[in-house]
């Protein structure tokens, strides 16, 4: 619902690119940024300019494979 409220107020998001560079392009206060990012299922390449960026990774746990259990980890059923 915040992702949706923010898009509804002009808040960009890119999902399902990795950021390639981030250049600062003018020194002004929010400064101007340039992104150059690379789609994550293609070889399609995106830039924009934008006064902020947030990167966020990690939002679903990868613990299937990491066999926690063999360490004596216990996860709750959520994961």
């Amino acid at each position: 619902m915040l992702g949706e409220h923010m898009q509804e107020h002009g808040i960009q998001f890119l999902r399902e690119w990795v950021p390639l560079s981030i250049e600062k392009l003018e020194d002004s206060s929010p400064p101007r940024l340039r992104v150059r990012a690379k789609q994550t299922n293609g070889n399609e390449i995106y830039e924009g300019e934008f006064n902020t960026v947030v990167i966020a990774i990690g939002r679903d746990p990868c613990t299937p494979d990491l066999k926690l259990e063999n360490a004596g980890v216990k996860l709750s059923s959520k994961y």
